[in-house]
């Protein structure tokens, strides 16, 4: 009886033990279901924060790049800057002293243009007096540089080079033979004649038919006769200045001048 009396309050126990751990185990189940939980949250979350670096670092490394290109940017347009501050102060240079040259051609106008303008004078009046060899060539280039002179679209360089190279040509005129055909007015008729100039001592001419030959007479300012013999000087004169004969004495007319008492 004891035995089962016993027995009786050791049923209740064991399912009090039983009871107890198997809430225990529960709780335990819990515990590591909520360690698991945290964990897994955990690593989630470590998960993001890499993420959110990688991100981080990724665009840190954009703007560095940004940054290197920027400053490589400003360096060059530095090097740009400092050199188109350096053209800039030499064209400043240069318009300085291209007003500086303006001011003084102002200057020099005042006294070459006055020159140009007696040297033109002095010019037309020289071949209004000498020999007429090339006349209408001339007086051609005479008047060009009378209209140039009073163009204002050309500069003071350009008008004198132009009394310069005249007075150049009308020079060599003085130490040079020629030979070239033309018209001449010669016993109230004009004819067609073959020119020769020696310088400016003669001047003779021979009819393209060869009949008529004649000499400038600087006395008279006029034309005169040639005789047989200054003909046929004449002739050779002309195979001469044409490179159809070899250098050779020939006679030309020689002017007297009458003193006057």
């Amino acid at each position: 009886m004891q035995i089962m009396k016993m027995n009786k309050y050791l049923l209740p126990v064991a399912v009090f033990f039983l009871v107890s751990a198997s809430a225990q185990e529960t709780q335990r189940i819990d515990e590591l279901n909520e360690s698991i939980g945290t964990s897994t949250k955990s690593l989630k979350s470590s998960a993001t924060n890499q993420e959110t670096i990688n991100n981080v670092d990724k665009q840190t490394k954009v703007l560095e790049f940004d940054y290197k290109d920027t400053y490589k940017e400003y360096e060059n347009l530095k090097l740009y800057n400092n050199q188109l501050q350096k053209i800039i102060d030499s064209q400043n240079e240069e318009i300085a002293s291209i007003i500086s040259q303006i001011d003084e051609l102002d200057n020099t106008n005042i006294n070459i243009i006055p020159l140009m303008l007696k040297m033109t004078a002095s010019l037309e009046q020289f071949i209004s007096l000498d020999i007429p060899f090339l006349l209408e060539e001339r007086m051609t280039r005479l008047q060009s540089i009378k209209e140039a002179m009073d163009r204002g679209d050309v500069s003071t360089s350009e008008k004198f080079r132009k009394v310069a190279e005249a007075y150049q040509i009308e020079n060599d005129f003085g130490r040079t033979i020629e030979a070239y055909r033309g018209s001449v007015n010669f016993e109230g008729k004009e004819f067609n004649a073959d020119f020769l100039r020696i310088g400016r001592v003669a001047l003779m001419f021979i009819t393209t038919n060869g009949d008529k030959a004649a000499f400038w007479n600087k006395a008279t300012n006029s034309w005169e006769k040639s005789s047989s013999a200054l003909k046929r000087s004449t002739e050779e004169g002309l195979k001469i200045a044409l490179k159809q004969s070899p250098p050779s004495l020939i006679k030309i007319p020689v002017t007297v001048y009458e003193k006057n008492n």
